[in-house]
């Protein structure tokens, strides 16, 4: 019988290459979209799938919504946190068994620069859901990733 090595634990909150390869590639070739939740303009709670998230930075996700003037996007101003969930059941197809939550705050980027990173790391079925790049950038500015993944347990925070 084999063991396996302790997993590396990381708590500075800079995610490593594999922990952005990872959120990259969640919903390409995995299959399995990013759930965010938010607060609603009326100050309900709000969970979509997200294929579009991308590791935006070190310390940020990036996320594209298709209606730059949709609830999400209007909401983030009044209500900017949002918590973000990535679970890989390591099923068939599945390269492992992974699980990560992310808490930040969120606003709109309106700027060239994270439109265009945001809508070109994210996967072409996304793209083609906005051909005409209307939608808006969403970065999140992280507080907290904790969870897991091959060889690493996430215990990061700010």
């Amino acid at each position: 019988m084999t063991t396996q090595p302790e997993p590396q634990v990381l708590t500075e909150l800079k995610m490593n290459e594999e922990v952005q390869r990872t959120i990259n590639e969640a919903y390409v070739p995995n299959d399995n979209p990013i759930i965010m939740a938010s607060v609603d303009e009326s100050g309900r709670p709000s969970m979509t799938y997200r294929g579009s998230v991308i590791a935006f930075s070190e310390t940020q996700l990036g996320v594209w919504a298709r209606n730059a003037e949709g609830g999400t996007a209007n909401a983030l101003a009044a209500h900017p946190d949002v918590q973000l969930v990535y679970r890989e059941s390591g099923g068939p197809g599945q390269r492992s068994k992974a699980v990560m939550t992310f808490r930040g705050k969120a606003h709109v980027d309106d700027s060239e620069a994270a439109r265009k990173k945001v809508y070109e790391t994210m996967p072409q079925r996304e793209r083609d859901s906005d051909p005409e790049m209307k939608g808006a950038a969403i970065i999140v500015d992280l507080e907290s990733l904790t969870g897991f993944i091959p060889g690493y347990r996430l215990q990061m925070s700010k």
